[in-house]
């Protein structure tokens, strides 16, 4: 996968205090991993916290009643659409790890970047 680096100054998990340290505490992965994508908000935690706030309630709310797979399949489309490639890789690496089926995965993400959706979703 593709490294991606923000032009955006940040605070990394190791230099991090006070609101932004218990931020990262909550969000962080193996070896104090944190997302690029979310490191770009440590100048300004708030951002952060709604950052994650939104994140949560669109692609993981307990009421949604589409398949997470799918969920980040529209996160794939949307960022190809936004031109955002390290979304994209973002939501497809979700997307795979969901579906457990890197055919079927590959093939989503290639109609996706065809802009030919209904090649592999039926309209329903």
């Amino acid at each position: 996968m593709k490294t991606y680096r923000s032009w955006i100054n940040i605070i990394p998990f190791e230099e991090a205090s006070g609101r932004l340290k218990a931020i990262y505490e909550r969000i962080r992965g193996p070896k104090n991993y944190i997302d690029n994508i979310m490191l770009v908000h440590s100048l300004r935690p708030h951002t952060l916290e709604g950052h994650m706030a939104l994140y949560k309630h669109v692609l993981h709310h307990a009421r949604n009643t589409l398949p997470s797979w799918l969920l980040e399949a529209t996160g794939v489309y949307v960022s190809l659409l936004n031109g955002c490639d390290y979304c994209v890789e973002h939501h497809y690496h979700g997307m795979k790890r969901i579906l457990t089926d890197e055919i079927r995965a590959g093939a989503i993400r290639q109609a996706l970047e065809n802009g030919t959706p209904e090649d592999i979703f039926s309209r329903a």
